[in-house]
């Protein structure tokens, strides 16, 4: 099929050839060059400054390092210091513990009985740690009483008995202890008259 354009020349439509921008390469170029310079000094820069405030930082510290020894050996005679003052203190209540606990025997003996010495015991023993899946080695620490009750088998017993339960029954006394118990008693002959003589075993809390 033919076609004809019937319209005046002035409304035909008239075709434009489309066109590419031309772009200037070598502005362009010199652009891009110019910024990759821009960068790169930039970066240089923050390196540079970087470099300087490490190196700023690494003379104040190499300062400040000789005084950081000595603070530290300060800290470490305080250390010491407070170590030997809580051994002292320690020392000091144990002192006046043992003599408060010397009194109050004095104060829970009853009659016909009387003691021959006292000793202070410490020993190492197995005991199951808390969980109970190990056993671990303790410190037990023991006051050891001996001494000996006027009478007769049964009798010299009984004052043995009252004598521990007068020890239990001293607050003042068995504050510091776990268990009081005879570990032997034996008879004999002081002076013509039978006594029974006896030993028992205080043991600290632990």
């Amino acid at each position: 099929m033919i076609e004809i354009n019937l319209l005046p020349e002035e409304l035909k439509r008239k075709r434009r050839k489309r066109q590419l921008p031309k772009i200037p390469l070598i502005p362009t170029t010199i652009i891009f060059i110019s910024a990759l310079i821009i960068l790169q000094v930039f970066l240089s820069g923050v390196v540079f400054f970087g470099k300087k405030q490490l190196s700023s930082v690494e003379k104040e510290w190499q300062a400040l390092a000789p005084k950081k020894r000595e603070l530290d050996a300060i800290k470490k005679k305080i250390s010491l210091t407070a170590k030997k003052t809580e051994a002292i203190e320690n020392l000091m209540k144990e002192r006046l513990s043992w003599s408060r606990i010397l009194n109050e025997i004095s104060n829970s003996m009853t009659p016909n009985v009387w003691l021959t010495e006292l000793r202070y015991e410490e020993k190492s023993q197995a005991k199951q740690s808390s969980k109970g899946s190990k056993e671990i080695m303790a410190k037990v620490r023991s006051l050891v009483l001996s001494g000996a009750a006027s009478g007769k088998g049964e009798e010299a017993t009984a004052y043995i008995a009252h004598f521990i339960t007068s020890l239990k029954q001293n607050d003042k006394f068995f504050r510091d202890f776990e268990d009081i118990e005879v570990v032997s008693i034996k008879k004999s002959i002081m002076e013509g008259a039978d006594v029974m003589n006896f030993t028992i075993v205080c043991r600290f809390e632990s």
